[in-house]
């Protein structure tokens, strides 16, 4: 049947029909083609080429999967997670979700960057999501020209509709259409924040970092059909300027950075607020404590072979064993656990040196 398939979509429609003659009267075993596996293959050919774009599911999976579609109320979740400046001047902020409540809540924060003479921006979009387009394209006003056409909206019906982004307080600095900007992602950073993301590396503005985005569309239609079944179409999707969408591909990032799911959610959502990013960016010592044979040696006044402990170490060893653990441990560097934001952060430093030489 694979054979079948290849020919129906490699041929089209047009002729269709006379392929399908054509296999009934001569294909070697065509008793087996019957009308039901004939059509069973040219479903199964369209589901193929369209992709993520169309699913043929069961009644009860459309509903215990249910997806989003344009909304018609906003999001309750709060706009921005963390805040913070990375020393010496990085501005980061990390958006869970781009609502209409996050432009005002950027400004806010963007405000006290400029008075902490921030020179570069970091906006974490990781598991980031939103379903309003308008706000989307008021954030990405921040950091470009107004009036600038940033995507479009293109619907199954209806005339497709442009956003372009408007004027912004002027409290604001200027510096922010021009400084250097990092946009972090991975394959959880979907709605409205794939969009600012896609929107602002469509107009040069932004370096996308991390792994490839959600690439989902808009939303979503599901058609009824016979046999217990519902097919779930995509029915709007958002395109960029010159080209590219986030549908159905979704976004690859400039500089794609390897890093295990499980690690980069801890990274993300497990930093405890006392501790900053500055300081989980720092590398850290990882002490190697003595076996309770070793302390037992110790005790005796028994020598201890390691690479760490000095002969000052030894010394002070024999007359107090129990500075065993301040002065004999051994250590290790452990590798930051954020290695996205750490290329990030890196990038900025590096851009901030070849500015200063100029």
């Amino acid at each position: 049947m694979k054979y079948i398939l290849s020919l129906l979509l490699l041929v089209g429609a047009v002729h269709g029909d006379e392929i399908v003659d054509a296999l009934q009267q001569h294909y070697v075993d065509r008793d087996e083609l019957d009308a039901k596996k004939l059509n069973d293959a040219s479903t199964a050919g369209i589901l193929q080429m369209l992709g993520a774009g169309a699913k043929l599911l069961s009644t009860a999976e459309a509903v215990s999967n249910s997806t989003v579609v344009i909304p018609t109320k906003t999001l309750t979740d709060e706009p921005l997670a963390r805040v913070e400046v990375v020393q010496p001047d990085i501005g980061y902020i990390r958006l869970t979700d781009v609502t209409p409540e996050t432009p005002l809540a950027l400004d806010t924060e963007l405000k006290k960057f400029a008075d902490a003479k921030v020179t570069g921006y970091i906006l974490d979009l990781r598991f980031a999501n939103g379903t309003n387009y308008s706000a989307a394209a008021t954030v990405a006003s921040r950091f470009l020209q107004p009036g600038t056409v940033v995507f479009t909206l293109k619907q199954s019906t209806g005339e497709p509709q442009v956003f372009r982004t408007t004027a912004v307080p002027q409290t604001l600095a200027s510096e922010l259409g021009s400084a250097p900007l990092m946009l972090l992602v991975n394959g959880h950073t979907r709605g409205s924040a794939e969009v600012l993301v896609g929107a602002l590396r469509a107009q040069e503005r932004g370096i996308v970092i991390g792994g490839p985005t959600a690439g989902l569309p808009v939303a979503w239609k599901d058609v009824q059909l016979s046999g217990d079944r519902v097919l779930r179409l995509a029915t709007a999707k958002i395109s960029f300027p010159h080209g590219g969408a986030t549908f159905p591909g979704g976004l690859i990032p400039d500089i794609m950075v390897k890093i295990d799911p499980k690690t980069e959610h801890a990274a993300v959502f497990n930093l405890q607020t006392n501790v900053t990013l500055t300081a989980s960016l720092a590398p850290r010592v990882k002490k190697k404590g003595y076996s309770e044979a070793e302390l037992v040696r110790a005790f005796r006044g028994e020598r201890i072979e390691s690479p760490g402990l000095t002969l000052e170490a030894e010394s002070e060893l024999g007359a107090n064993p129990m500075a065993l653990g301040a002065t004999a441990a051994e250590s290790e560097s452990e590798p930051v656990r954020d290695i996205v934001l750490q290329r990030a952060v890196d990038i900025l430093k590096g851009i901030r040196v070849l500015l200063s030489w100029q």
